[in-house]
């Protein structure tokens, strides 16, 4: 400890050793300009002014000088109004909504099997497109077919013939009730036969079911169908008017669906009553207005979401199966609400705000409490009134208590969807 000190005490030697041969340089200097000033002649005085006063003088105009900055930098800045422009927050009616992802998917898809064998000879659509109900798909080789419900025709005119003219001679005693029972059951017989070959004939042409979309075809004309008990695939067909959307209700939302219910209403009431609607990616808003028409029973629990399913007319055929969909359900009761537009919001460490102006056209923070989002517009459920003046544009430039020049505007109504 001792040589520590001693070793302190020797360096703070050494630096004043140091210091004090320049400070009396620096004297020296400071004397000999006071000297050399004072033997300037001063007119108006008739006599030569002593380094004491000429010093003295130096620090009184330095001083002048400090309080003439200090006084100027205390003075107020007038600073001229800020242009803005200002609007009334947009008062409308709204409902609360939620938005999903959704896939839409085709309301019927059938297979179009061959149900008999033969040569594929005909094929009636082109890949892709949109067909009627009844429009000729497919034609399977008909010729056998045609020649065996001729056959079974001929079968049956001649057994019933022969059961009528049975029946004539039984009137007569002419023959036996056996013989009049078996002509009947030959006529039978042949009536099931005729009408088989003509249900097989009738499968060597294969007709749309319903209005729809048809896919590719599976087969070429000139292949032999060989048909087995499930048939051969000819290609699909999809209905598409009306057509489905699916989408899910992740368990966090779900239940706090449940818990805005009112919990007298009944069970999936909403099935079949609920309006939906869907945009695709390349529209604004949600153009596409559907239903609610099915709910599952249970939450799955691979995804935690419940899977939902609506039901759009699709009269132009503008949802096509496969597309993404942005589908959004609107629910519980419509309420007064303000509006502002999203981009005259501002946030800080506090929370969200917005610039007003007051009657002195002054800018004053409002403190807000922001509710759902309509497009550019924002709910704003706490901190505004009908009244309130609210900078939507410039408000860059302002800052709390300065005047501004506000340009006034009007909101447009907005649609909700």
């Amino acid at each position: 400890m001792k040589e520590l000190l001693t070793k302190a005490q020797a360096m703070l030697t050494k630096l004043w050793n140091f210091l004090l041969p320049l400070w009396s340089s620096l004297l020296t200097r400071w004397n000999a300009f006071l000297e050399k000033l004072s033997t300037i002649n001063v007119p108006f005085l008739n006599k030569k002014l002593s380094p004491r006063t000429i010093g003295i003088a130096i620090v009184v105009f330095f001083a002048i000088i400090v309080l003439v900055c200090l006084k100027s930098c205390g003075k107020n800045i007038v600073q001229a109004p800020v242009p803005v422009t200002t609007a009334l927050p947009l008062s409308q009616e709204i409902r609360s909504f939620a938005t999903f992802d959704g896939v839409v998917d085709p309301y019927l898809t059938v297979n179009l099997d061959a149900r008999v064998k033969g040569y594929l000879t005909k094929i009636g659509f082109a890949d892709g497109s949109m067909v009627k109900k009844g429009d000729l798909l497919f034609v399977i080789e008909q010729d056998t077919y045609i020649q065996d419900v001729k056959l079974k025709q001929a079968i049956y005119t001649e057994a019933k013939l022969e059961y009528n003219r049975q029946k004539s001679l039984l009137k007569e005693n002419a023959t036996s009730q056996a013989a009049v029972d078996k002509a009947l059951s030959q006529y039978q017989q042949s009536e099931a036969n005729l009408t088989l070959a003509k249900i097989n004939l009738g499968y060597t042409e294969i007709r749309a079911p319903f209005d729809g979309l048809m896919g590719r075809h599976l087969l070429d004309v000139g292949t032999y169908l060989d048909t087995t008990s499930k048939g051969v695939q000819l290609s699909t067909i999809q209905q598409i008017s009306p057509i489905y959307v699916y989408f899910s209700l992740n368990e966090r939302d779900f239940l706090k669906f449940e818990k805005n219910q009112d919990p007298n209403t009944e069970r999936k009431s909403e099935v079949n009553t609920l309006p939906i609607y869907a945009g695709l990616q390349s529209e604004t808003g949600f153009p596409h207005e559907g239903v609610l028409d099915y709910a599952a029973n249970l939450i799955s629990t691979d995804t935690g979401s419940l899977q939902l399913r609506a039901i759009f007319k699709n009269e132009n055929y503008q949802l096509i199966p496969g597309l993404y969909a942005r589908v959004m359900a609107e629910y519980g009761p419509t309420r007064q609400a303000l509006l502002v537009p999203m981009t005259a919001v501002m946030t800080d460490q506090v929370g969200n705000y917005v610039f007003v102006l007051d009657e002195a056209k002054r800018a004053q923070r409002a403190d807000i409490t922001l509710g759902q989002r309509f497009q550019q517009n924002v709910e704003v459920a706490k901190g505004l009134t009908p009244n309130s003046q609210v900078v939507i544009n410039g408000f860059i430039n302002l800052s709390a208590n300065q005047v501004a020049s506000p340009t006034q505007v009007t909101l447009e109504a907005m649609k909700l969807r």
